[in-house]
């Protein structure tokens, strides 16, 4: 098996050597006649892994030198922030290490940090290749790896939760530009489907991975966290038994302790002010804002915009010295319509040395209009933030300054 020989010193060492290539061509020729006793289908398999190695290492800025990887792996893996939260998490709410049954454990990211939090884990995995990847990844670690598919077997009766990520990818679509997979929004479309995921809730406690974009009609009571890491919405956690809450989390590389607002609260609009507060993503997600709104003084700039606008300098202020992790401020400085040549004249007003552009609730080719719009750099000024979006009357540019 491929799997088994990738894990042997000799496949380590030439995955190792893989890596010092500055092309896989160059690199396959090179190492086929250093070994020639070793097959050219596995020299291959050693290029492809030396370069998703270094696809994760650029991705995470992770030391992935021990781990055995696939491209599909890595597009529905954790980050380890994410993982690491994940699993602490746990500690705290059973107040002990447990043991976890990790349902779909794909190379093993996420039961990597249960392990290292200190849970007993027991993995499944229903592609026996990746399994074998998977134990690799977990050597030396209290976590056991079996090769079973769990909708048709029965579960072992020793386990205090269950933690579930469902495969929200199609293998079998064509790829991207990218090279990644078409993403499955219908959950009954997800390996394993969340029919069966709801007909775990009646053992035991229920920790599920989904995709951000999961709509109410199916979380209903469950505990719901959406979750951002160092800027991107990456998942929402879902957790049973629950009561229907709705949180964001917000974690970042140089916290220690992550931000959690609590959601599903609606909040007011009020007329626009000279404030802008962009707020994460995970918090517009939860129904989050409404906290930020009270404590800036403000409201949505729309009743239908997830946008927070205040007046009130004094409170802006206050909330932009603590150095916030969940929001961008800007300064409005002048108020115009979406058409080209008088947003030309308006930006044309104020100096800057670039140009970003946001929307919301509008679409738009955002590069084109840059280009047109945005005539003169002036480097040693400031950038410049054309913040754009959906009124009843029709879409509103902002002209903007960032505060932070």
């Amino acid at each position: 098996m491929t799997q088994t020989w990738l894990s042997s010193p000799l496949g380590q060492e030439i995955i190792e050597l893989a890596g010092t290539f500055p092309d896989a061509l160059t690199g396959v020729t090179k190492l086929r006649l250093e070994f020639p006793e070793v097959s050219p289908e596995l020299i291959t398999a050693a290029m492809t892994q030396s370069r998703l190695r270094e696809k994760l290492a650029n991705r995470w800025t992770i030391d992935a030198q021990s781990f055995l990887l696939t491209q599909e792996g890595l597009e529905q893996a954790s980050r380890p922030l994410v993982s690491e939260y994940r699993a602490n998490w746990v500690t705290a709410k059973f107040g002990r290490p447990v043991h976890v049954l990790d349902l779909t454990c794909g190379l093993g990211f996420d039961a990597l940090a249960f392990a290292r939090a200190g849970h007993k884990v027991t993995c499944y995995e229903i592609d026996e290749e990746v399994a074998e990847m998977a134990r690799h990844n977990l050597a030396g670690l209290p976590v056991t790896v079996i090769t079973a598919d769990v909708t048709k077997i029965k579960l072992p009766a020793d386990y205090d939760m269950i933690f579930i990520d469902p495969a929200r990818r199609d293998p079998q679509a064509a790829r991207k530009s990218d090279g990644s997979t078409i993403r499955i929004f219908d959950p009954a479309r997800w390996s394993p489907s969340w029919d069966f995921i709801m007909g775990l809730t009646n053992q035991k406690p229920v920790l599920v991975k989904v995709a951000p974009g999961i709509d109410d009609d199916s979380i209903k009571d469950w505990d719901a966290q959406w979750i951002s890491a160092d800027g991107d919405l990456v998942e929402a956690m879902l957790s049973w038994p629950g009561s229907g809450k709705r949180v964001a989390t917000i974690l970042n590389s140089q916290m220690d302790t992550p931000i959690q607002v609590e959601g599903g609260s609606k909040t007011p609009a009020q007329q626009l002010g000279k404030w802008l507060v962009v707020p994460d993503a995970a918090l517009i997600r939860a129904g989050a804002l409404t906290p930020i709104a009270q404590r800036i003084n403000g409201g949505l700039v729309n009743e239908h915009i997830a946008w927070l606008t205040s007046d009130d300098a004094k409170a802006v202020d206050t909330l932009v010295r603590e150095n916030l992790e969940h929001s961008m401020v800007f300064e409005i400085v002048k108020i115009t319509t979406l058409n080209e040549k008088v947003l030309t004249k308006a930006l044309a007003e104020f100096p800057a040395s670039a140009l970003t552009i946001m929307t919301r609730g509008v679409t738009i080719n955002v590069e084109a209009l840059r280009r047109k719009v945005f005539k003169k750099k002036e480097r040693t000024s400031p950038e410049l933030i054309l913040a754009v979006y959906r009124e009843d009357s029709g879409p509103v540019a902002l002209i903007c300054r960032r505060i932070c």
